[in-house]
């Protein structure tokens, strides 16, 4: 008789963390949370180095830190006055056939108060703040007197308003306060609008808009202008107490209403 032997037992692999492994545990998610900050940390880095050389890149080219639609809304039932007496040739001609378009933009003046609507919009990613918005006066003369034109009449977001007394500011010969009522803050391509109602009654005024700013470090209070979208200055009078002549609508063409007339 053969003794039998029985079969080997396959060897069990140990599932028993060892002391060492328990000790780098920790480390091991510590070293995990450190990459990740690190990670996200350096993503900032390059995404602000990278506006921060696009802002260097725009100064360097002089491209705008601001840009600006300004326009007037009031388009129709407004009075315009002209300097001159138009009794005859090709402005007269223009007038009497409608077209007084050109006519008005190159040389007409708004009566007693005009609005105009500024669209602001930032062209830095390092905010911008906007300080103040106020009329700049190109040039005065007396109260345009010679031609008094009626338009005739047409069938929101925040708006910061602005009031100036244009009289006032030309005799204060100095900038005085402030008009914006508070700062404006505008990164890149945000969007603001300042609505201004500007006033005269001694005078005829030629102005533009100027925009004060602060940008980055610079302690310097910056400027720049505005006209309106035909690169022509704005422009607005007093009232007259008499007007050499007038005219008035009549559906696509104007008539004359009288001469030395004493309400436009």
């Amino acid at each position: 008789m053969t003794a039998q032997t029985s079969p080997e037992q396959p060897a069990r692999e140990s599932t028993e963390e060892t002391p060492l492994a328990k000790a780098a545990r920790p480390f091991k998610w510590v070293g995990v949370t450190v990459a990740g900050g690190l990670a996200t940390i350096i993503a900032g880095a390059v995404v602000t180095g990278w506006s921060w050389v696009q802002d260097q890149w725009r100064d360097f080219h002089q491209e705008p830190r601001i840009s600006a639609i300004a326009y007037s809304p009031e388009k129709s039932g407004i009075s315009i006055a002209f300097p001159d007496a138009i009794t005859s040739g090709a402005d007269r001609r223009s007038l009497l056939n409608g077209d007084y378009g050109p006519l008005v933009t190159s040389r007409g003046s708004q009566i007693g108060e005009m609005k105009v609507l500024l669209v602001l919009q930032g062209q830095r990613n390092d905010p911008i703040r906007i300080l103040d918005v106020r009329p700049r006066i190109l040039s005065s003369g007396p109260i345009a007197a010679g031609t008094c034109l009626l338009l005739p009449s047409a069938g929101e977001a925040a708006v910061f308003p602005v009031k100036a007394d244009l009289d006032r500011l030309a005799s204060a010969n100095r900038r005085g306060g402030r008009l914006l009522e508070k700062n404006i803050d505008l990164v890149y391509k945000e969007r603001a609008s300042v609505e201004l109602t500007v006033t005269a009654r001694k005078r005829r005024y030629e102005w533009d808009i100027e925009v004060s700013y602060a940008y980055g470090d610079s302690e310097q209070i910056q400027r720049a202008y505005f006209t309106t979208e035909s690169g022509q200055p704005f422009r607005l009078t007093g009232p007259a107490r008499r007007y050499a002549i007038g005219y008035e609508d009549r559906i696509g063409y104007f008539r004359e209403t009288g001469r030395k007339i004493k309400k436009c």
